[in-house]
């Protein structure tokens, strides 16, 4: 099947059709960051399909990028009054049932229902993904410290989620997670949330050499895969995806190296489709 005809499993639509629309969005967030000023990067499979493929990578299903933390605020706080109307931005300040700590730009009026949290009652359109980094200290016991502290933070706060829950493969841990679930009913989800930020930001008012995304990639080999020198954020060139300019690392090679071996070696055929589990499209 040629790329602009794959479809998403299980659903008769185009992944190109979503591309198209994600594609709009990163348009929008690319106008407000240079109208501020506001430095971000493409971002892990976004980054590796404007290097490979000047474009999405065929079969992906999303668009991520990211940004310094200080830069992650700014873009909050001008967002607020100057997104466009036909998008939402997502994150737990504004949609206090979203899981995650960074944020997803949000088009209204579609629908992209991802298969573990279609039961949360919160906006589920067709997103990109906006990642903060955030000063680390990976070979320090605080360092350590902070990483395992968040990870397992998550961990409990996503227990609010019952699908999640359910596809735990050990049964002791499913009981374990499912009793959880009730307990975290009587502890206010907006609690947790500040104290994972809170955990995130613990260096952020400090020098340090490095920065990491911790949102997602708590777990120890994420975590050491995503850190990254805070000086690459600074220096940026622009790179052709989809026919437009976005901005990318200068180092991207070693980035994605680091990240994930060979990027430029396209994978097994059997790897080579959407990793969100959608089961439900609007387009419009």
């Amino acid at each position: 099947m040629q790329e602009n005809e794959l479809k998403f499993p299980g659903l008769n639509i185009k992944i190109k059709e979503a591309q198209e629309v994600q594609l709009e969005i990163l348009l929008e967030f690319d106008r407000l960051c240079k109208k501020y000023g506001i430095q971000y990067q493409l971002f892990s499979g976004t980054l590796i399909g404007a290097i490979r493929h000047n474009g999405f990578i065929p079969w992906d299903d999303d668009i991520d990028v990211c940004m310094l933390r200080e830069e992650y605020n700014r873009f909050l706080e001008v967002s607020i009054k100057e997104l466009n109307k036909n998008y939402f931005l997502q994150n737990y300040h504004t949609d206090k049932n979203f899981q995650s700590q960074y944020s997803k730009i949000r088009k209204n009026h579609t629908r992209y229902v991802e298969n573990l949290v279609q039961d949360v009652n919160m906006h589920q359109g067709i997103f990109i993904d906006v990642f903060p980094y955030d000063h680390v200290r990976p070979k320090t016991l605080k360092g350590k410290a902070q990483r395992i502290a968040i990870d397992q933070l998550k961990l409990i706060n996503y227990c609010r989620v019952m699908r999640v829950n359910d596809v735990e493969k050990n049964r002791v841990l499913r009981i374990a997670k499912k009793a959880t679930y009730y307990i975290l009913k009587v502890i206010p989800k907006s609690k947790m949330d500040r104290l994972i930020t809170k955990l995130v930001c613990l260096f952020n008012n400090k020098e340090e050499k490095y920065v990491g995304e911790l949102s997602i990639s708590t777990s120890k080999h994420m975590y050491d895969s995503f850190v990254l020198k805070k000086e690459f954020f600074y220096d940026s060139i622009d790179w052709d995806f989809e026919g437009y300019k976005f901005p990318v690392p200068r180092a991207y090679d070693e980035i994605l190296t680091k990240n994930y071996g060979n990027y430029m070696e396209m994978p097994p055929l059997n790897e080579q489709e959407p990793h969100h589990g959608i089961i439900e499209i609007k387009l419009a």
